[in-house]
Protein backbone atom coordinates (compact mmCIF):
# COMPACT_ATOMS: atom_id res chain seq x y z
CA UNK A 1 0.00 0.00 0.00
CA UNK A 2 1.31 3.47 -0.77
CA UNK A 3 0.69 6.41 1.53
CA UNK A 4 0.64 9.98 0.18
CA UNK A 5 1.95 12.25 2.94
CA UNK A 6 1.25 15.95 2.61
CA UNK A 7 4.10 16.94 4.90
CA UNK A 8 4.20 20.71 4.40
CA UNK A 9 2.05 23.40 2.82
CA UNK A 10 2.73 27.14 2.90
CA UNK A 11 -0.60 28.90 2.24
CA UNK A 12 1.14 32.15 1.27
CA UNK A 13 3.52 30.82 -1.40
CA UNK A 14 1.74 27.47 -2.05
CA UNK A 15 5.06 25.67 -1.71
CA UNK A 16 4.47 22.04 -0.75
CA UNK A 17 6.50 19.03 0.32
CA UNK A 18 4.92 15.63 -0.19
CA UNK A 19 6.27 12.13 0.44
CA UNK A 20 5.24 8.68 -0.69
CA UNK A 21 5.69 5.93 1.90
CA UNK A 22 5.05 2.20 1.40
CA UNK A 23 3.50 -0.25 3.85
CA UNK A 24 4.01 -3.95 3.14
CA UNK A 25 1.87 -6.97 4.06
CA UNK A 26 4.53 -8.20 6.53
CA UNK A 27 4.12 -4.96 8.53
CA UNK A 28 7.37 -3.38 7.36
CA UNK A 29 7.45 0.16 5.97
CA UNK A 30 9.56 2.18 3.57
CA UNK A 31 9.31 5.80 4.65
CA UNK A 32 9.95 8.71 2.27
CA UNK A 33 10.55 6.46 -0.73
CA UNK A 34 9.83 9.51 -2.87
CA UNK A 35 9.80 13.20 -1.97
CA UNK A 36 8.27 15.96 -4.07
CA UNK A 37 8.83 19.67 -3.52
CA UNK A 38 6.92 22.02 -5.75
CA UNK A 39 4.55 24.94 -5.91
CA UNK A 40 0.92 23.91 -5.85
CA UNK A 41 -0.81 25.76 -8.67
CA UNK A 42 -4.53 26.35 -8.31
CA UNK A 43 -7.07 25.64 -11.03
CA UNK A 44 -7.84 29.37 -11.52
CA UNK A 45 -4.11 30.13 -11.97
CA UNK A 46 -3.68 27.34 -14.52
CA UNK A 47 -6.82 28.44 -16.36
CA UNK A 48 -5.49 32.01 -16.59
CA UNK A 49 -2.10 30.78 -17.85
CA UNK A 50 -3.70 28.63 -20.56
CA UNK A 51 -5.81 31.57 -21.72
CA UNK A 52 -2.73 33.83 -21.75
CA UNK A 53 -0.97 31.17 -23.85
CA UNK A 54 -3.65 31.53 -26.52
CA UNK A 55 -6.34 29.01 -25.67
CA UNK A 56 -9.79 30.42 -26.39
CA UNK A 57 -11.46 28.47 -23.62
CA UNK A 58 -10.47 26.20 -20.76
CA UNK A 59 -12.82 23.54 -19.41
CA UNK A 60 -12.48 21.80 -16.05
CA UNK A 61 -13.53 18.14 -16.06
CA UNK A 62 -14.41 16.94 -12.55
CA UNK A 63 -14.73 13.32 -11.50
CA UNK A 64 -18.10 12.13 -10.21
CA UNK A 65 -18.55 10.40 -6.86
CA UNK A 66 -19.66 6.83 -6.22
CA UNK A 67 -22.53 7.21 -3.75
CA UNK A 68 -21.82 3.86 -2.06
CA UNK A 69 -18.10 4.36 -1.44
CA UNK A 70 -17.72 8.13 -1.52
CA UNK A 71 -14.75 7.60 -3.86
CA UNK A 72 -14.30 8.77 -7.44
CA UNK A 73 -16.43 6.87 -9.94
CA UNK A 74 -14.28 7.35 -13.05
CA UNK A 75 -16.91 9.45 -14.81
CA UNK A 76 -15.76 12.92 -15.84
CA UNK A 77 -17.92 15.86 -16.83
CA UNK A 78 -17.40 19.58 -17.44
CA UNK A 79 -18.00 21.47 -14.22
CA UNK A 80 -17.85 24.96 -12.79
CA UNK A 81 -18.22 23.74 -9.19
CA UNK A 82 -16.10 21.09 -7.46
CA UNK A 83 -16.75 19.21 -4.25
CA UNK A 84 -14.78 20.30 -1.21
CA UNK A 85 -13.17 17.02 -0.23
CA UNK A 86 -9.77 15.84 1.09
CA UNK A 87 -8.65 14.56 -2.30
CA UNK A 88 -9.79 15.16 -5.85
CA UNK A 89 -8.60 14.89 -9.44
CA UNK A 90 -9.54 17.27 -12.21
CA UNK A 91 -8.55 17.62 -15.85
CA UNK A 92 -8.03 21.01 -17.47
CA UNK A 93 -8.64 21.03 -21.20
CA UNK A 94 -7.42 23.96 -23.28
CA UNK A 95 -9.51 24.58 -26.40
CA UNK A 96 -8.05 26.61 -29.26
Amino acid sequence: TYVWDQAHFNPISHDVINHIHFRFPDGSKLMKAFTYEWRFWTLPELTELLKEAGFGDVVVYWEGTDEETGEGDGNWSPSKIGDSCPGWIAYLVGIR
